[in-house]
């Protein structure tokens, strides 16, 4: 049995925090890093990384315009979860590693006159030179959610998304369980329903 096949079997029954301490503990302790976005879904992942070890890396992906309230945002979310590895990369790490595949995240970015949005990607090679295990939790386009698996093989890495099997309902549960805030514009777009009602606040590109 390989490596990933493994780590696929062990994983399988793991609840997702349970993956996640797994994987950042056990199999990959000092080669994992968790890319993310300011979606709530992001934020859901980096609860659960920042309990296991909020030390952990993370990488925020941004692109084009940015809101003056993300980056304010930004800085509540790493404070409240105690994140101590911070960075953000723009994606200009287009050039593939000799052996290696080129590794990227997906996002729609809108405009600062919110009249349009462009699909970017952001390509994320020499931030992942490093390392051996991936959370990539970025959440920006349906395909990141619709994937078979929680667990794959990318070229040299393990490539994690950790809430395949999560709904709308549950990352606004966890959210609201655990007093994460939404971004502000999320809100300002699509006021938080009832616990019981969906669907959850759909965020803005930001």
């Amino acid at each position: 049995m390989s490596v990933f096949q493994n780590i696929r079997s062990v994983s399988a029954s793991l609840s997702t925090p349970d993956l996640l301490r797994y994987l950042i503990e056990e199999k990959f302790p000092g080669k994992t890093l968790v890319t993310a976005s300011l979606k709530a879904p992001s934020v859901a992942v980096l609860k659960m990384v920042a309990d296991i070890d909020p030390a952990t890396p993370v990488v925020f992906c941004v692109r084009g315009f940015q809101f003056p309230e993300s980056a304010v945002y930004r800085k509540r979310i790493v404070d409240l979860l105690g994140l101590t590895k911070v960075s953000q990369s723009s994606g200009g790490e287009a050039e593939v590693l000799a052996g290696d595949l080129d590794h990227s995240e997906r996002m729609w970015v809108e405009t600062e006159n919110l009249l349009g949005s462009s699909y970017e990607i952001v390509h994320l090679n020499r931030s992942l030179a490093p390392y051996d295990c991936w959370i990539s939790a970025v959440y920006h386009v349906p395909e990141q959610t619709a994937a078979k698996h929680r667990v794959e093989v990318e070229s040299r890495l393990i490539r994690v998304n950790p809430l395949i099997r999560w709904s709308k309902h549950d990352i606004r549960a966890f959210m609201r369980e655990n007093a994460l805030p939404f971004h502000p514009r999320a809100l300002r777009r699509a006021p938080e329903p009832p616990l019981a009602a969906q669907p959850v606040p759909s965020s803005y590109n930001y």
